[in-house]
């Protein structure tokens, strides 16, 4: 990967370090690319090389003039390079400011006598003066939200050009966990200015808005970190870090090392960009080991949003809203209600996503008043579906208030209409990630039409005035896990799962899956992973829709370069084969050689080896002498023989397979002439 670029180079003595940092710190945050050593210079960097190349490269060069600046013998070396870059000082490169009085020593520089400097000396000329630098430098100078009056939020601002973030902040509609996401700030800011390395754990149970908080402090914070901000779906493992922050940030990794240094590499990209980076790993799972996610080195703030409490990190936890937050929550919206909301948010425990749930309904029905609503929450109905979804789901909701809560799904699920409730239903069976509006479409038999007569738009409009789903940054749906719970269990109550219609679509388009696919398949495949992966870890999926399934996965993994994910899912699919079929069936020997393949690409030759070795003795009994499922087979085999320098071996089967295609295609067929090729490489 390239390195940074820099516009402006911070020249100073390492005794004016700390004003240094603080001033790299507000030039960062406002949008300048600062070349700042402690900083800028990645872990194990050859920093000679590094402080040259940003002197060549950069726009500017602030001189932070003090006796200690003038005294210093390596900022003299840099002064003297920023001079001969630009003797006549016509592209006024050089930028002083001055931190502390040294004009009358003998070693101030010559060449700045004429110059003005910026007076930095004291609190209140460098907050008079920053504004000036700021914009000087090309920034854009905005009120520091560390100072900022903590009884509020700070504004939403522009995210860093690297970035993965795929929902939207609420803006002024976030309300309360003020001091949450102060503490949050203060827990990674630890010295209160700069970023160093850190991590911070978000903790409660479900439907508290651990995820929303995390949303809200990178959208107000995010212009901070000018290295990115990365958004994981941590519940999805490591291999899905090591893909969404290697493809936001811009970071080559090797795809054919094993996932450890995969991560590794992640990591040693990460130190090398321009600046601090926030790593979000959001719904951390509960029984994985955190340390293999944390990076390593550099500056890198990382926030954790997780149900466990047996994280030793500083830690930042949710509680239910009070009655004061979650009436203002309830009243952000387009009602207002004023005191009668209290008895509405003790009703439901002050949980944040009842509340949404509440507000959208009473949003939906603008004639209903809160009241009216309490009654119709006593009077629901499929109290036995309620109960059981409130037995299986306790650790997710607050005690004590399990039915109430469970209640307001029901009262917005049965305000829905009826293409939002099949909406939910489809969604109810996919993974908790935004689910393409196309998969939608194609489970349901919706057509496509214009936006007023569109029925699927007009269905998500509606579940998203309900505060059912949220839209993300493309428009597609997601839901909470708990409302996604809940329509499993309507699913299975109304017997009404579409299962098998959303297996059926998405088994259909992961077929187009290929080792050699187009970039416009490989993006749309990528949104229906999750999913696969989601129905392959169900129980009502049968073995012979598994095998398909995963395989075809594992081929989109191959093809991406994600070999150990392709190794876990063609090793399952080779499984679920040799479950339903009798041992040498040719379903089985498919699945052999496929993950054979796969092995071979991350060097386990043995392994490799002997699948193909099975494989290939399995199409030898299944079908007649000379058939191509042989040389197939046969030239497979050759190959991995040839990698472990089994010579001999791997040239008699070529030459076998040569004959074969030979004899059944011709000599100008493209596999007789692979097969050729390859046994030319044996001097044949």
């Amino acid at each position: 990967m390239a390195g940074p670029t820099y516009r402006v180079f911070l020249s100073h003595s390492s005794k004016d370090k700390d004003f240094v940092r603080e001033l790299y710190r507000r030039l960062t945050r406002d949008g300048v690319s600062c070349f700042f050593d402690i900083e800028s210079i990645g872990w194990g960097q050859n920093w000679v090389r590094a402080l040259e190349r940003a002197l060549d490269e950069c726009e500017f060069i602030v001189l932070v003039l003090s006796p200690d600046f003038c005294n210093s013998e390596w900022v003299e070396v840099e002064r003297t390079s920023s001079i001969a870059d630009d003797p006549t000082g016509l592209r006024r490169k050089v930028r002083p400011l001055m931190l502390r009085p040294c004009r009358d020593l003998p070693t101030f520089p010559r060449f700045l006598r004429q110059a003005q400097a910026i007076d930095v000396s004291t609190s209140a000329d460098f907050e008079a003066n920053y504004p000036r630098i700021c914009r000087e430098l090309g920034g854009t100078p905005r009120e520091d939200a560390a100072l900022a009056d903590r009884t509020k939020l700070p504004p939403v601002s522009p995210l860093p050009e690297r970035h993965r973030m795929p929902y939207r902040s609420l803006g002024e509609k976030f309300v309360g966990r003020v001091d949450s996401f102060w503490n949050l700030h203060d827990s990674l800011f630890r010295d209160g200015t700069t970023i160093l390395a850190g991590e911070v754990v978000v903790v409660g149970t479900g439907g508290l808005g651990k995820t929303q908080l995390a949303i809200e402090y990178t959208h107000r914070f995010g212009s901070v970190y000018a290295g990115g901000v990365y958004w994981v779906d941590a519940d999805r493992g490591l291999s899905t870090l090591i893909s969404q922050v290697g493809e936001a940030a811009g970071i080559e990794v090797d795809k054919r090392a094993d996932e450890a240094h995969q991560v590794e590499q992640i990591w040693r990209g990460l130190n090398r960009l321009p600046g601090p980076s926030l790593l979000i790993l959001d719904n951390f799972p509960e029984n994985a080991a955190l340390q293999p996610y944390l990076p390593v080195g550099g500056r890198v703030h990382t926030l954790i949003t997780t149900r466990r409490q047996d994280l030793d990190y500083p830690s930042v936890r949710l509680n239910t809203l009070t009655t004061e937050e979650g009436m203002r929550l309830l009243n952000s919206g387009e009602r207002r209600f004023g005191d009668e909301a209290a008895p509405l948010v003790d009703r439901v425990g002050g949980l944040p996503l009842a509340l949404e749930l509440a507000r959208g309904y009473l949003n939906y029905h603008r004639k209903l008043t809160i009241p009216e609503l309490l009654e119709e929450m006593l009077a629901t109905s499929d109290i036995e579906l309620l109960t059981e979804f409130a037995s299986e789901y306790r650790d997710h909701l607050p005690s004590l208030h399990e039915t109430d809560i469970v209640g307001t799904f029901q009262l917005s699920w049965d305000a829905a209409p009826e293409v939002g409730r099949a909406v939910l239903r489809a969604m109810g069976e996919l993974a908790p990630v935004g689910v393409p509006r196309s998969l939608l479409r194609s489970v349901l038999n919706l057509p496509a039409g214009t936006r007023v007569r569109d029925q699927l738009a007009r269905a998500l409009d509606e579940l998203s005035r309900l505060s059912l789903v949220e839209l993300d940054t493309s428009g597609n749906p997601i839901a909470h896990r708990l409302i996604l719970a809940f329509a499993r269990h309507r699913n299975v109550a109304d017997s009404a799962s579409p299962f098998n219609q959303c297996l059926a679509v998405i088994q259909e388009q992961m077929d187009r899956a290929s080792l050699t696919p187009d970039a416009g398949t490989i993006c749309e495949l990528n949104l229906l992973v999750p999913h696969a992966e989601s129905l392959l870890t169900g129980s009502l999926i049968r073995p012979e829709d598994f095998s398909r399934l995963a395989g075809r996965l594992g081929t989109h993994y191959q093809a991406l370069g994600r070999y150990s994910d392709a190794r876990r899912a063609l090793t399952g699919a080779l499984a679920s084969d040799e479950k339903t079929f009798e041992p040498g069936h040719p379903s089985i020997a498919i699945r052999q050689s496929n993950l054979a393949t796969v092995l071979q690409d991350l060097g386990l030759l043995e392994e490799a080896r002997d699948l193909l070795r099975k494989a290939l003795a399995s199409d030898e009994k299944t079908f007649e002498p000379g058939h191509p499922s042989i040389a197939i087979s046969q030239s497979n085999l050759a190959l991995v023989l040839q990698d472990l320098g089994q010579l001999e071996e791997a040239r008699d089967l070529l030459r076998k397979a040569h004959r074969v295609y030979l004899n059944r295609f011709g000599p100008d067929h493209p596999g007789t002439q692979t097969v050729r090729r390859n046994l030319e490489g044996f001097g044949n």
